[in-house]
């Protein structure tokens, strides 16, 4: 794991780990995808055809879901809502399945750069605290204290944790959660 601190921040990254799963699955010269899923994929248990399809190839599901996790869990956030997907096929995968853990390496080889970046809010601690019980939270709205507002949809940032998302909401999240892209020299 690659480890930058500066003043105000810490940055971790995991480029070589990326490489080496890329090129374990000899996809070093991938094109790189905008998103860790297709979009708009709905995945299903397998056929009996897609198991068998899929046992063919003789290639150990868990543990390439596995090494996805592990990186999810670290330094890529972004990768957390896919994972969770293709892991719930650990037990019976399909050639279907297998299709969307290759399309998640794909992403990792566009965005191999990408640091999760940890850094201080902003926000005054005074500010920061907010007693959460219920009663409370209709007097600060009265006193206009907390803004109350709906959001559409296509402007939630958590979109992209709950479902295959757009590449746009996905670097919205990016941002949000201080992934930044990085050039190595």
């Amino acid at each position: 794991m690659d480890l930058e601190q500066t003043a105000d921040s810490i940055s971790l990254s995991q480029p070589k780990l990326i490489k080496k799963g890329l090129e374990f699955l000899k996809m070093e010269d991938c094109k790189p995808v905008k998103t860790p899923l297709s979009p708009g994929v709905s995945l299903i248990s397998a056929t009996k055809e897609e198991k068998e399809e899929f046992k063919k190839l003789n290639i150990n599901y868990r543990s390439h879901t596995g090494l996805l996790n592990f990186l999810a869990c670290r330094t890529r956030p972004d990768l957390a809502p896919a994972v969770s997907i293709l892991s719930s096929f650990n037990g019976e995968p399909g050639i279907k399945h297998w299709s969307q853990v290759l399309h998640c390496w794909k992403y990792l080889k566009g965005t191999m750069n990408l640091k999760l970046t940890l850094k201080p809010d902003k926000i005054e601690s005074t500010n920061a605290h907010l007693d959460i019980k219920m009663k409370w939270l209709r007097e600060l709205k009265n006193s206009n204290q907390i803004n109350v507002r709906l959001i559409p949809s296509e402007e939630m940032v958590a979109d992209a944790l709950t479902k295959p998302s757009s590449a746009e909401s996905l670097q919205r999240l990016q941002a949000r959660c201080f992934l930044v892209l990085f050039s190595p020299n």
